[in-house]
């Protein structure tokens, strides 16, 4: 067995030598960009390989980047490096470049991406120990992930501070940030997520000696962990039930078989760790049953295991402290001595553990800032000797330049300056003419593209209802109830009147393209209109149930083309109606100033966002949104008013807000006198 896993690490190795080698005969060709990435990949596989050569290509890239004097891609070398950092576990190096790129990425306002280095600085102050400044990054990191509204990216954040709150002790804080990811958990329907939530409010009530709240989170955290069939997550949860059961005394046979429930999972998935936990708190209830040679045959298998293992201080001190504990209460003094001064000793390893961890990671520090910044002096020699170089080279070679520069001056002043003038002339006419051309091509393309696209889809789909509910009841009326005819009757006339509609918009809009339609405006009274669009669409308003509101004055005389004027308001309306959910309001009103007349549609329907709002009255547009009652529709309608008030002398315009609702308005000419 052991020669065939040296097999499979020698090939694994020569693979990503060859991978490497395989991208390095890239980086001749490449340059700028192109050579930056290639260079951050290849240190992505050499990071675990040759760090020496990983850390190479990072500062390649960063200088490459400097000189293109993109900061962007600075940001993201840097980042890279402090990743590197990271996965090698040197978090005290990795902190100061994570800073050093959130300043880059600041100046490129990318706000999820700050976000998620704060996130890193937070777990890499985890790791060393310092809880207060994890916390402090971590705050910074939520800062910029609510303003991305980014609910996967909160809940992450928040599971993250709720562990840090608890190291600090301060349990209340910890269980509220896990219950805020829990409940954004919920919104994104997270099993996982809500099962780890869950778990950590245990945690939090467990650690302030609340075991009845913790026993409750903890059930809930293991029927969420069950339901996503992670089976070492649901040992780790078993575990700190046997911890509650086992503390309370009163039910230590359910203790006993929660202990062996996890200690069965971890075995099958080969987890020592975590065995080697599970056996101290098991060892702990055999004590509480009086049981203390099984008690003390499972403390001295699982410390041996630790030892061997080597799974740190923390865990063979909590063995040692617990074997004295039994030989105190079996009387064997002697030896509950022996074993309290080998607790001791190893307590005091584990502190003196943490504090050379601490001193190590100061001066790995130190000496990475010292390395930091004799390459950065190094660099800025060899920058300036470059400068310089390039300076004296200038020098040699100006006078000629200038000499070169005067005598094309010359000619160009006595013999080219009219004939330039002339040509650019003829020039800018051409480019004007050329530029005309190809924005009426473009827009006759859209216009044909259009066109195809409502016949192709908007025109068949609703003519194929009609074919097919119309055949069925045609060859197999008998078969159906009334109620199925009813509703078949009612698809029909749907679908008649969306073709209708349809119809009529594009016999509309083929006119005014084809010059067919005249602007001929005439003096009229607007209300007149108001009151035969509201006959022509209120059947679709009390289908909906939807309730029409209106502030029309009376007496209001505009000088327009009424044909165009009725097909805007009408499809306005329509449109209002289309996008307003069942027991909506739609609200129509009139409004006049010394020159013209505003006409306004309001609804409380399912409104818009920013890009669609951008992409309203445009020919070429590519958004298509059924109704609420999901009517369809082709977009072209609103196309039509904006050409119909641009031909009136008038203006359109939209506002909307997602989920909210959206206004329509157009304005049109006042009639100097009534007719």
């Amino acid at each position: 067995m052991s020669h065939l896993l040296l097999l499979l690490v020698i090939l694994q190795i020569n693979l990503v030598s060859a991978k490497t080698d395989s991208l390095e005969s890239l980086l001749s060709e490449q340059v700028g960009e192109e050579k930056i990435l290639t260079l951050l990949q290849l240190a992505s596989q050499t990071e675990r390989v040759d760090t020496v050569k990983c850390f190479d290509y990072i500062r390649e890239s960063i200088a490459i980047a400097t000189e293109m004097d993109r900061v962007d891609l600075i940001a993201k070398s840097n980042l890279h490096y402090a990743e590197c950092l990271y996965d090698l576990g040197e978090y005290s190096n990795a902190v100061p470049i994570y800073e050093k790129a959130i300043t880059q990425y600041e100046k490129v306002d990318s706000i999820e991406v700050i976000g998620e280095i704060y996130n890193s600085i937070g777990l890499s102050f985890y790791f060393l120990g310092e809880f207060e400044n994890a916390l402090e990054s971590q705050i910074e990191a939520v800062k910029n992930f609510e303003r991305t509204s980014d609910l996967n990216d909160l809940a992450r954040i928040y599971c993250n501070m709720g562990m840090v709150y608890s190291q600090l002790a301060d349990y209340d804080s910890s269980i509220q940030y896990y219950q805020k990811a829990g409940q954004i958990a919920k919104l994104l329907g997270d099993n996982e997520r809500i099962g780890n939530s869950n778990n950590g409010v245990g945690n939090g009530h467990y650690d302030s000696g609340r075991l009845d709240s913790a026993k409750i989170y903890y059930l809930l955290a293991l029927k969420k962990f069950k339901q996503e069939g992670n089976d070492e997550r649901v040992a780790a949860v078993i575990n700190n039930l046997g911890n509650i059961y086992t503390e309370e005394g009163d039910s230590l046979d359910v203790a006993l078989s929660y202990y062996g429930t996890a200690l069965k999972i971890y075995e099958k998935y080969g987890n020592l760790r975590n065995q080697v936990y599970v056996m101290e708190g098991l060892g702990c209830l055999y004590c509480e049953l009086g049981q203390y040679d099984k008690a003390l045959e499972i403390f001295e298998t699982g410390v041996n295991i630790a030892k061997k293992e080597k799974f740190g201080f923390y865990i063979i001190q909590l063995y040692y402290k617990d074997m004295a504990q039994v030989y105190e209460k079996t009387g064997q003094i002697e030896k509950a001595y022996a074993t309290y001064k080998t607790y001791k000793t190893y307590l005091d390893s584990l502190h003196q553990e943490e504090r050379s961890f601490q001193a190590a990671a100061i001066e790995k520090k130190y000496e990475f800032s010292k390395k930091e910044a004799l390459i950065s002096k190094l660099n800025t020699d060899k920058e300036l000797a470059q400068i310089q170089l390039e300076k004296d080279k200038a020098f040699r070679n100006l006078g000629i330049f200038a000499i070169l520069i005067l005598l094309v001056i010359v000619t160009y002043v006595s013999f080219g300056n009219y004939n330039r003038r002339k040509i650019n002339k003829v020039l800018t006419q051409k480019n004007i003419q050329i530029e005309a051309q190809r924005y009426e091509l473009e827009q006759l393309n859209a216009s044909k593209n259009k066109f195809f696209s409502i016949i192709a889809h908007d025109l068949k789909n609703p003519l194929h209802t009609v074919l097919g509910y119309s055949y069925l009841l045609h060859h197999e009326y008998e078969r159906f109830e009334d109620k199925e005819k009813k509703r078949y009757a009612r698809d029909i006339y749907h679908s008649t009147n969306n073709i209708f509609r349809l119809l009529q918009n594009l016999l509309d809009w083929s006119r005014s393209q084809t010059g067919r339609l005249k602007y001929e405006p005439i003096v009229f009274e607007l209300s007149s209109l108001h009151e035969k669009i509201s006959n022509l669409l209120r059947p679709a308003a009390d289908l909906k149930r939807i309730q029409l509101n209106y502030r029309v004055p009376g007496n209001i005389y505009v000088f327009a083309t009424p044909m165009m004027i009725e097909t805007v308001m009408r499809n306005l309306v329509s449109n209002a109606i289309k996008f307003t959910p069942p027991g909506g309001s739609v609200f129509i009103s009139f409004s006049s100033t010394d020159n013209e007349v505003s006409f306004c549609v309001r609804d409380t329907g399912i409104g818009m966002t920013s890009e669609e709002l951008t992409q309203l009255f445009s020919i070429d547009s590519k958004i298509r949104k059924k109704g609420t009652n999901n009517e369809d529709g082709s977009g072209l309608g609103l196309v039509l008013c904006k050409e119909f008030v641009q031909l009136n002398k008038g203006r359109i315009w939209a506002e909307s807000q997602s989920g909210v609702g959206s206004t329509f308005c157009f304005t049109i000419p006042l009639a100097a006198e009534k007719s």
